[in-house]
């Protein structure tokens, strides 16, 4: 019996303020993967509006080259945030930029069905708590991708809100706290050296 030989790294999803990425296809870019989250005390933002398309690139070039392949995993979190809202599907894609800043899609969880009503309540504290829904995903990569040293890697995010009252939409958020006890959005790769 041969024992698995993959490396799996996970990330974390955060949304740095004063530090931003200019690599490929993202100029001033501060959506960005982390293997461990950053102090509390430095300044991130919580969330954004989801029905927007988001990635999350990892800023650092890889050692050597390496291939994808085994399963994908991990999770994104969407909150209600000043009113209930409706989560429709989402989708979370791993792709890669390479060297001459071009990008593609590796890997896919194509579209998740949730159809789910995230309500805001004021009554729990003054400033209102939303419903908050985790959505964990998994995805197979049995063909495995390449991932050359001079290539980096993303994750987008990509959901759908659908109800009678279509302004409500924007009451539903990506969460991606910098705050380790939750790990709003988290991805766990496997890796395999050359």
């Amino acid at each position: 019996m041969s024992s698995d030989m993959r490396l799996y790294e996970t990330f974390y999803g955060i949304d740095v303020t004063d530090w931003q990425v200019n690599f490929g296809i993202f100029t001033g870019h501060h959506k960005i993967l982390v293997k461990e989250y950053i102090s509390e005390g430095a300044r991130t933002v919580d969330e954004s509006t989801a029905t927007e398309t988001h990635s999350f690139i990892y800023p650092n070039h890889l050692a050597k080259t390496y291939f994808i392949e085994g399963v994908i995993e991990g999770q994104v979190t969407f909150v209600a945030s000043g009113a209930t809202t409706y989560l429709y599907q989402y989708k979370v894609t791993l792709c890669k930029i390479h060297e001459d800043g071009t990008d593609t899609e590796l890997f896919t969880s194509n579209w998740v069905d949730i159809n789910a009503t995230l309500n805001w309540d004021t009554s729990i504290v003054t400033a209102g708590v939303g419903d908050e829904i985790v959505c964990p995903f998994w995805i197979d990569a049995w063909e495995y991708a390449e991932l050359s040293e001079q290539e980096r890697i993303y994750v987008k995010v990509e959901s759908t809100c659908t109800d009678t009252t279509p302004s409500s939409c924007t009451n539903l958020v990506l969460s991606h706290t910098n705050d380790s006890e939750w790990e709003d959005l988290k991805i766990t790769i496997p890796f395999m050296g050359v």
